[in-house]
């Protein structure tokens, strides 16, 4: 029952942090056309390991997009497209596993303050995750940045789950704090995963996965 519910959890954590997107203007007054321009979107971060996180889940570091605080619940994500990939990927494997002991810093630490944190919060308490292995976890695949400037980021999430689907979903982050966090959507706004195939993986997503380094 354990096991069912924690992959209930990862997979409903994905699709739940999608969100529109920001309109949000750098703080040069740098249009979002000319931030993205001088970034490069599409590269992988460099110098990457995948290492097991809560309930056996893993999740990227990079000595050079972060985290670089890597304490139970790691932050200090670079200021850049690859910061906020794996700033995405690090906020769901914490939210789908942390257990009961270490979820109080989880969202204080990786979700932007706002209506969506407050939701998921709430529904949080109401059950006990153990931390146990999640035994069939969602894998990551691949990535492709939305969307990008210096004070947001949109970036869309491929998994592949167990059925052999491979779905995406767009999640927002925020940098207004200083560090990449995940904006969750309220409850009206949680999208539906959008399921894409091998072609549109290979064609349009960047590779990143603990298989696909």
């Amino acid at each position: 029952m354990k096991h069912h519910l924690a992959r209930t959890i990862a997979a409903l954590v994905i699709s739940a942090s999608a969100a529109t997107s920001l309109a949000a203007c750098s703080s040069d007054d740098r249009t979002i056309e000319e931030t993205q321009a001088s970034v490069d979107t599409h590269a992988a971060p460099e110098n990457t390991a995948w290492v097991e996180g809560p309930a056996g889940l893993s999740y990227p570091v990079s000595d050079t997009a972060g985290p670089h605080d890597r304490g139970p619940v790691p932050s200090g994500f670079e200021h850049s497209p690859q910061g906020a990939v794996i700033a995405a990927i690090t906020t769901q494997v914490f939210l789908a596993g942390a257990d009961d002991e270490l979820w109080p810093e989880v969202p204080k630490t990786l979700v932007e303050p706002g209506e969506g944190r407050d939701q998921w919060s709430q529904a949080r308490a109401l059950m006990s995750v153990s931390g146990d292995p999640i035994t069939t976890p969602p894998k990551f695949r691949g990535f492709k940045v939305n969307d990008y400037s210096d004070t947001s980021a949109i970036v869309s999430l491929a998994a592949e789950y167990t059925n052999g689907v491979v779905a995406t979903v767009p999640v927002q982050l925020s940098h207004n704090s200083g560090d990449w966090k995940v904006v969750l959507p309220n409850q009206e706004q949680a999208p539906d995963l959008t399921e894409i195939t091998e072609e549109e993986l290979a064609a349009d997503f960047t590779p990143f996965g603990p298989e696909e380094n």
